[in-house]
């Protein structure tokens, strides 16, 4: 897996350790232009997000897979991070939550398991099986 390939993709997503729906788009409220709530449920919401013109969608799902963790999916690269490294530490600094994303693109052959963990005292490569 190499970093550089973060740069090519068209999305971001990340697994945070914090399920209260006001503090995650409070913060995305405050590192986008603009940022609104589509839809919203008890599961989560859609919103739409971005500057200058230039928007994406994206989704938050809570206790995404019954982990505990939420997912948040933007799909687009307006975003003022480069890759879903840059977006976990925005989110784990802000949101004071341990944050887990992939450390670089999905090869063929990597470990589906492997995930990059962040949290405020580092950041380490974990096994985090997810399926029963």
């Amino acid at each position: 897996m190499s970093n550089d390939s973060l740069a090519h993709l068209d999305d971001l997503e990340i697994y945070i350790a914090n399920n209260n729906l006001d503090d995650i788009t409070g913060w995305l409220q405050t590192s986008f232009d603009q940022f609104d709530v589509v839809r919203q449920s008890k599961k989560g919401c859609k919103f739409r997000c971005g500057s200058d013109g230039h928007f994406n969608n994206g989704m938050i799902v809570l206790n995404a897979g019954r982990t505990g963790y939420t997912s948040i999916w933007i799909d687009g690269k307006n975003t003022p991070w480069k890759n879903d490294v840059e977006m976990g530490r925005s989110a784990c600094n802000a949101l004071h939550s341990t944050v887990r994303c992939v450390e670089s693109a999905w090869s063929k052959g990597d470990d589906p398991d492997q995930w990059l963990e962040i949290t405020s005292e580092g950041e380490n490569i974990i096994q985090w099986i997810t399926e029963d």
